[in-house]
């Protein structure tokens, strides 16, 4: 029996199905008059002329027709008035909604071209020319392909604005990514002209020309950010007394509540309104209630209830002060955990979901806050400071909100109470705040220093916003009214905690650079590379952002320095949630120096990387007079793989430039204290070049086992190649496997496909594209992981190069058979056990057709995997690593 819900539903579902079909069938017959309105241009003058400079300026707008050719369409049939299918299932559902997607994006993307290519200036001067040429021509000025075009962009403009702009963002003008480039270079010049040289100002014309169409919004938006919070003034929702009655607030019902939001207030109903309002617009995606904490208001408070759905009030008969009013208002919390806010605050957008992360991504985290902003945007407060007399600082005080010392999660001795985020057990085990610090002031501190009691952590949250408007509530006298307890409570804490302020905490004023950072005995490790890890993009980076990782969870704290001192988005960004400083920007480009001689004495190690790079800073850090420890990772050595590259291709220039290497490396060999290198075999290499230098081999990948997901043979199909291809052995590799192997597998397998995913796709690989080779080009760590799901083998057919390469780790790590050179293998202890290891095209084809073709082989090459990642590649034999080289492990929690 169906019921009559199910049964409405069902009815409902087949009238969108219905309208669904008819909406792809009128985009179908939308796709087929643009196509032939494209194909109209080589019948018009001024058409011909726009395909002329269309070629002229390389852009080849107008002659790019694999978006039309690659959606099947049948113009003389794509009409609405064609009959429907009789009957839809599911699968017809499935395929209707997908075709229809995907019908629309494809005309969204070729109308948004067609607008960006013709704006509305030279839009209408195009149609008025042309308008004339048909009336010369006599011909009808109907039929002019140009003008029909533009009257379908307008058409579906009108009919898909918010479409038409999607569109339309994604095909951002050359002209608007000029202006932010500039933009950018005018704010940051000594940023964006330190590391400036003749490659990358052509990576720059090719984007800014649309050679990369697809690619160079998210290349522009990454490497020459807009300003951020800095350059804008923050929300809030200010409410005129007499105004305050009238607001009517409706928050979600929530029956478990994750989070309990608990604001205390006495009186002031039109600051609580404002507090609110703000709350309600910028939290979402959370299960929270709202408990307001009313401590005998003689206000509009009285009836706020009337006006604010489903907000709870606890009322007491007696005024209990700031702190008892908290601490009777908790008791009746229902979340897990529990948010006391004030209400002279405005949270900004996200402000609960980034506090809330804190808990998730860090281990032993008790207590965190954000960051406190004024009402203008200004900085107040980054973090808290108690000094070892028990008085405070609000760190960052009236500075701007987006220096980079403001912006990376990190230990803190307390977070102003204004805004405070903790588990509802740990509030219970304490017991709440401590009566002693009644009404008010201290409390928060108190707070912060019982948390540590517990083996927890305080943390500073900068991706959480929040505006305080500081003194409303007690003012800012701190010798009248209940401001004064501020100088009395300083006391009481100081006698509370004198043993642990004496023990570590700085005189006042003194050493800030560690004093704003709750660390204690941790050595600092400072990173200077060419810029921060694009770890999903390249094998370096990838190795570089997991040891940051490592050693943080190790407990070391970590400083990164980018050569280029850009914050590429979104990576720098991931390093300061990690709670890596990083150092960026015109400021540290313009006084890294500086920073470096004031901060040398508060750093242990400096991890160089790469020789070019190194080059650039090791002699203004040998001159430091507190010169910290020197560690050198070269990542590949240079001069081993260019000579290689040089036997391969007998290129002389090539080798005149191993040559140099071989001298600039040796000499940085020469002026660090330790060099390290993923390989064996460029360990002996460096030891025979220079065999003074301490050279040892580090792991180059942090490896987790391989998932026990079976290996389903069947299942799988196809092969699979990753490299970022600003690696020139990356390009090699794809153009010989091509041309030397993968014919050899269709003559037994003409369906077999080679899969190539990699950063930077250059032409030459672009142009392989076809039935057998699929060219994804950059890929997410999600899609990328779907695919080695889904083919059957891996192959890396390097022909030179050095180190250990990330791809082939990475393989193991998938757990998918493998097929690799002797130069693929290179630095892998035992590589024959895990993979196979061949050289020649030839037996390289032999290879991958036996594994391809013998599911019981490919078992038995993926059996000892677990095992030989354990023993060579897992965190434990990283860890070990890193103590030895970089000195014990600190202590991995601060005790009071």
């Amino acid at each position: 029996m169906i019921s009559h819900e199910s049964s409405c539903n069902r009815t409902s579902s087949q009238v969108e199905l219905t309208k669904s079909a008819e909406k792809n069938l009128r985009l179908e017959s939308l796709l087929g008059e643009l196509k032939s309105l494209f194909e109209a241009l080589r019948n018009s003058q001024l058409g011909r002329f726009a395909l002329f400079l269309d070629r002229l300026s390389g852009r080849n707008y107008l002659q790019d027709r694999e978006a039309l050719d690659s959606v099947k369409i049948c113009t003389s049939e794509a009409r609405p008035e064609r009959t429907l299918p009789a009957g839809l299932d599911d699968l017809c559902i499935e395929q209707l909604e997908s075709r229809n997607a995907q019908k629309f994006s494809d005309l969204q993307a070729l109308y948004a071209r067609v607008d960006t290519l013709f704006p509305a200036p030279p839009r209408v001067l195009v149609q008025w020319l042309e308008l004339a040429l048909s009336l010369f021509m006599f011909r009808s000025p109907v039929k002019a392909p140009l003008n029909a075009l533009f009257r379908d962009v307008k058409d579906f403009q009108l009919a898909s604005e918010a479409g038409f702009a999607d569109g339309k963002n994604q095909m951002k003008g050359r002209m608007g990514m000029l202006l932010q480039v500039w933009s950018y270079f005018i704010r940051n010049p000594v940023a964006s002209f330190r590391l400036l040289n003749w490659e990358r100002l052509k990576r720059l014309i090719q984007v800014l020309a649309g050679a990369e169409a697809l690619n160079s919004l998210s290349w522009i938006d990454q490497r020459f950010p807009v300003d951020t919070s800095a350059s804008k003034r923050p929300q809030t929702f200010l409410v005129a007394e007499d105004e305050a009655p009238l607001v009517q607030l409706v928050f979600p019902c929530v029956d478990s509540p994750r989070v309990s939001i608990v604001i205390p207030v006495y009186n002031q109903y039109a600051t609580t309104i404002s507090c609110l309002q703000s709350v309600l617009a910028n939290t979402a995606d959370i299960d929270y209630e709202v408990i307001i904490a009313d401590d005998c208001s003689s206000d509009s408070t009285i009836t706020i209830g009337e006006r604010a759905a489903n907000v709870r009030v606890v009322r007491h008969k007696e005024n209990q002060g700031f702190l008892g009013n908290c601490n009777t208002a908790v008791r009746q919390a229902r979340g897990d955990f529990v948010l006391l806010l004030n209400n002279d605050t405005n949270p900004q957008q996200g402000w609960l979901t980034k506090l809330l992360e804190t808990f998730d991504q860090h281990q032993g985290v008790g207590l965190v806050g954000p960051k406190l902003l004024f009402e203008d945007g200004v900085l107040q407060e980054a973090g808290g400071i108690i000094w070892r007399d028990g008085s405070g600082w609000n760190y960052g005080r009236g500075q701007s909100p987006d220096a980079p010392e403001f912006n990376y999660v990190r230990d803190v001795d307390y977070v102003s109470g204004a805004c405070i985020l903790l588990k509802k057990e740990v509030w219970q085990k304490i017991g709440g705040f401590d009566e002693r610090f009644r009404p008010a002031y201290y409390e928060d501190t108190d707070l912060a220093f019982e948390i540590r009691r517990l083996g927890l952590r305080t943390v500073y949250q900068p991706a959480s916003e929040v505006v305080h408007f500081e003194g409303v509530s007690h003012g800012n006298d701190i010798n009248s009214g209940v401001k004064k307890q501020q100088r009395i409570n300083q006391v009481v804490f100081r006698k509370k905690w004198s043993k642990a302020l004496l023990a570590d905490h700085n005189e006042l004023g003194s050493g800030v650079f560690n004093a704003r950072e709750r660390h204690l005995g941790g050595k600092t490790i400072l990173f200077i590379d060419h810029y921060v890890p694009f770890f999903d993009k390249d094998a370096g980076s990838r190795s570089t952002y997991l040891y940051v990782k490592t050693m943080l969870e190790m407990g070391y704290r970590v400083k990164f320095l980018g050569a280029n001192f850009f914050p590429h988005k979104p990576y720098t960004e991931a390093l300061q949630q990690l709670g890596v400083e990083v150092l960026y920007g015109e400021r540290f480009a313009r006084n890294w120096k500086l920073w470096l001689r004031e901060n040398a004495k508060h750093i242990d190690v400096i991890y160089l990387h790469r020789p070019h790079i190194t080059e650039d800073f090791i002699t203004e850090i040998k001159s430091l007079e507190d010169c910290p420890e020197l560690v050198y990772f070269g990542h590949d050595l240079h001069f081993l793989r260019t000579e290689r590259e040089a036997g391969i291709l007998q290129d002389a220039s090539l080798k005149k430039s191993a040559d140099d290497w071989k001298r600039r490396e040796r000499r940085i060999f020469e002026q660090v204290d330790k060099v390290l290198y993923p390989s064996n075999v460029e360990v002996e290499a460096v030891r025979k070049l220079a065999p003074q230098t301490d050279v040892a081999q580090l792991p180059l990948y942090v490896l987790d086992e391989p998932a026990s997901t079976e290996f389903r043979f069947q299942n799988r199909k196809d092969l699979l190649f990753v490299g970022g291809f600003t690696h020139t052995p990356n390009v090699d590799a794809v153009l010989w496997f091509a041309e030397q192997v993968l014919p050899n597998l269709l003559e037994v397998d003409p369906d077999i496909q080679l899969h190539v995913v990699g950063s930077n796709v250059p032409s030459s690989v672009h142009v392989l594209a076809s039935k057998n080779i699929v060219v994804h080009g950059f890929v997410s760590d999600a899609e990328l992981e779907n695919l080695y799901r889904s083919i059957r083998v891996c192959v890396v057919p390097l022909r030179y190069g050095a180190g250990v390469k990330g791809k082939v780790l990475e393989a193991l790590q998938s757990n998918v058979p493998l097929v690799t050179t002797p130069i693929g293998a290179e630095g892998i202890p035992e590589p024959a056990s895990v993979m196979c290891v061949v050289e020649g095209a030839k037996e390289f084809s032999a290879q991958v057709l036996s594994l391809y073709q013998n599911e019981r082989r490919c078992i038995e090459m993926l059996e000892s995997r677990s095992e030989y990642i354990r023993r060579h590649f897992s965190k434990p034999i990283v860890k070990e690593a890193i103590e030895q080289y970089f000195g014990a492990a600190p202590i991995s929690s601060d005790e009071v």
